[in-house]
Formats: C-alpha cells, structure tokens, sequence
C-alpha cells in the first residue's frame, strides 16, 4: 500500500519508474542477502564477484516493480482498482526471477488462506492481497470510494470460505488414506567434506549410522541430494563392494548421487547427472531419477556451449547435463513416490508433472548448506510447501543439512528438523490420490489475469489515441 500510494504521487511515468526501481532494491537487497555466501561457496566466485553478481541480480530483481509502477502509472487504478492485483500477478507469473518469490508465501503460517492454491497456485492468494491493498490506497485517497475496498474484502471472504471448506475434505482423505513409514536421515556433512575426495567414505559412513538405528521401523529411507560422490554408470542395474553405499540394507533406499553416460568410446567424454536412485535390499538399482532444472553457474555454465571462454572464469563450476524424464519410485507395491531434487520443488510444473505421472506423494531431495546458517533454508521451504497444496500430496524433504521435514496435503509442516544438525525426521505418510484443478489444468488463472492486464493496457492506449 505505500508503494501504491508514492505511485499516486508520480506524475510522469519516468517518476514512476524511479518509484518502483527503489521499492525494487529495498524489498529484494536485504531479502536474499544469503546469495552473496551462495555464489561464493557454490559457485567458487570470490566475495567481491560474489557481491557485484548479487548486485546485478537485485536490480534484474527490481525491475519488476519498475515494470509494475510504469504500467499502473499509464492505466490508474483502474475498475475496482483492480489494475494494481493484474499488473502485479501477471509480473509475478512471467518476470524470470531467479528466486521464485510471490506475495502469497508469506502466509506460510495461515493454512485457511493457502487452500485456494489447489485451483489458482499461489497467484489467487496474490491477487487478493494485492486487491485489498489497492482498495485500501484508494480509499485513503477518495474517502467516499468504498465500493474497491468491498468487492477486495468480498475476494478475501470466498478465499476464507473456500479454506473452511476445502480443509476438512483434504483432512478427511488424508486420514483415510493407505500410509507408508519413511525415514529421512539428514547427516549434516559440511560442504567441505562434501566436495573432498577423502571424506567420501566417512561422509556415507555417517549416513550408514543414523540409519541403522531407524531402518526396522520404517519401508522406506531417504538421504539427500548427491550423499554418494561414487560415479555410477547410466546403465548400472546393481550396486556391488564399495559402489554400494549401504551394504547392510533391510529397507528400500532412496539416495542421492551422480551418473555418466559415455557418448562414445572416449571415457573423457560423458554425459554427466546429478541423480537419485532407489535401491533395494540386495543392492539392486531399480530406479534412478536424473536431474532436470540445473542451478546456474553450480551445476552448468549458461552459454557455455556458445561462449567456451565463460568456462574459464571458474573450471570448478560442473558441467552436468539435464534430465529428460519424470521418475515415479515404486517402493514395492507400497508407495508410488514422484521424485524432485533441489530447486525442483520451487518450480510448480515438474511436481505437477509427476502428480500426473502416479506419485502419491512428492520427495525432494537436496542440499541447502550452501547457503549458510541464513534464513535461505526456511525461505526455501515456504516456497515449496505450497507444491503440497497445489497437488494434494505430502511433500517430503531430506536435506543434508536442513530443514529437512514432512508436509501434509494442506500446506501445514508436521514433522521438521534442525538446521545443521544429525538427526532423523520420521512419519507416517499417507498415500493420496486426489486430483486437483491445479494438477490437471496448471495455471489458468495466471494465464487468465495476464490476459486481463493485456486488455487494461490496449484499452488505455486507445484511449490515449481517441485523445
């Protein structure tokens, strides 16, 4: 609402613009401070790259409210002041931010207001906020216009109402769902250990011991993102002496690694795949899941293949390739588990995917010690609860360093770990097979605000030509 208001004030639409580029670089530069650490540790940029990059990516960040604050500059408020929550949504759903955050994931604590998620994504929770305060402006600003602020608290009450009554259906299936026991064993290997040739026996060892202590309990046990370094062939059916990084197994494992394919003769020339595999008792490989959304500048170079010489400004950067298919894990007839890693529980169409795919549940494995003791690792897990939402799945999450945790079909964490600590995070998990709007039609009603901000701005430059 401040800036909505300050965007009052503006009367040019350059004004505009230096309105929205300071709320741009306020909002973003102390939000993801973390990344300066991230890009150095991750990447191997020293700190002053590290911090020019990050500079770099809060302005790239805050042009979208320069977008914004132009766009509502040259409409005005609007009907209903509606053009504020259009242009803001639509900006939402198509700026490639790098870090996919909306309005709406800061209401990871209010589990009513989120349930619309399971038709409109986090985009319907957005809009109304944005509507509520764009009425709110315009009250302050035409005290006698209450008709903004009533049809926004009239959204706000559906979306009330659509969590009272979504919530108890989505309890109902989950208690009377079919379950299974999973164990997730969060080691807490430090990134320097992880990345050092001589602890990566000692690092599986530490894996090895905490689930020991948990495996007769549980059908299933699941460690991070790339716990084992051992490179395993693409077509390797059985893992055998040191290649098997739990011989003692009794359970079904899902862990972490990496993967190679040969392109040809050459053993220098491999396709490489950060992987997860699920593997059984007897060290059989029964299903692996590569890769498919790269983090930039870690795990590949962008344009690399065009501009060789980037290559070269850190040869310590990886140069994985990326996965081509959706993985469904079948734990023996006892769970159909839809495999994520990493960031992939951020981007809302590959959990979508393998929803569709038959995943009862959603597994993310990942690492997020990369980015430090910050608050990065809970920012993360607020944007990827709402996966759980959207699909009607719990979403499991096994980080090597935190927070590792279990999220029900509504949103809510029911089981959570520390951050940079060992410990295991158990639960009973039930097996869903709801279907949602969301899951079957995506983001249609992203698509549908993008339209309405299309025709706001045609019709403000007819309007200015009939002028």
């Amino acid at each position: 609402m401040p800036l909505l208001w300050a965007l009052r004030g503006a009367g040019t639409g350059r004004a505009a613009a230096r309105v929205g580029l300071v709320a741009g670089v306020v909002t973003n530069f102390p939000a993801f401070y973390w990344l300066i650490y991230t890009i150095h540790a991750f990447g191997g940029f020293g700190y002053p790259l590290a911090g020019l990059t990050y500079l770099c990516l809060t302005l790239f960040a805050a042009c979208q409210f320069v977008l914004f604050a132009v766009a509502l500059r040259r409409t005005g408020p609007g009907p209903l002041a509606l053009a504020a929550p259009v242009f803001w949504v639509s900006l939402e759903f198509l700026y490639p931010n790098l870090f996919l955050w909306r309005m709406a994931h800061c209401q990871f604590h209010a589990p009513l207001l989120m349930q619309i998620g399971d038709v409109t994504g986090p985009y319907g929770l957005s809009f109304v906020m944005l509507w509520v305060s764009a009425a709110l402006a315009e009250l302050i600003a035409r005290p006698r216009r209450m008709a903004p602020l009533l049809a926004a608290g009239a959204a706000t009450l559906a979306v009330i109402l659509y969590g009272m009554l979504r919530l108890p259906q989505v309890e109902q299936a989950m208690r009377t769902a079919p379950t299974v026991r999973v164990a997730l064993v969060q080691g807490n290997v430090g990134i320097r250990e992880k990345g050092d040739l001589r602890y990566f026996d000692i690092n599986v060892d530490k894996y090895q011991q905490l689930s020991m202590g948990v495996q007769r309990d549980v059908d299933v046990i699941v460690w991070p993102e790339t716990v084992d370094q051992h490179w395993v062939p693409a077509d390797a059916t059985r893992l055998e002496g040191k290649d098997n990084p739990f011989d003692t197994l009794q359970r079904y494992l899902i862990f972490g690694g990496l993967s190679f394919r040969l392109r040809g003769y050459d053993p220098n020339d491999a396709e490489e795949f950060n992987s997860a595999f699920l593997m059984g008792p007897d060290g059989v490989l029964l299903s692996r899941y590569d890769k498919r959304i790269l983090m930039p500048f870690g795990e590949y170079v962008p344009f690399a293949s065009y501009l060789p010489f980037i290559k070269k400004i850190d040869p310590n950067i990886g140069g994985f390739t990326a996965g081509q298919h959706v993985s469904v894990f079948d734990i023996g007839g006892k769970a159909k588990i839809g495999q994520l890693i990493c960031y992939e529980d951020i981007a809302t169409d590959m959990p979508r995917y393998t929803t569709q795919a038959g995943a009862e549940m959603l597994l993310n494995i990942l690492n997020d010690a990369w980015y430090g003791p910050t608050a990065a690792p809970y920012q993360h897990q607020a944007l990827a609860l709402w996966r759980a939402i959207e699909n009607r799945r719990y979403l499991l999450r096994g980080s090597n360093s935190g927070v590792t945790s279990i999220i029900d079909a509504a949103g809510r964490i029911v089981a959570e770990g520390g951050l940079f600590t060992a410990e295991v995070v158990s639960g009973v998990v039930p097996r869903l097979q709801m279907q949602t709007f969301y899951t079957r039609f995506g983001d249609v009603f992203a698509w549908l605000v993008v339209v309405a901000a299309v025709v706001l701005l045609i019709k403000e430059r007819r309007g200015r030509q009939r002028l």
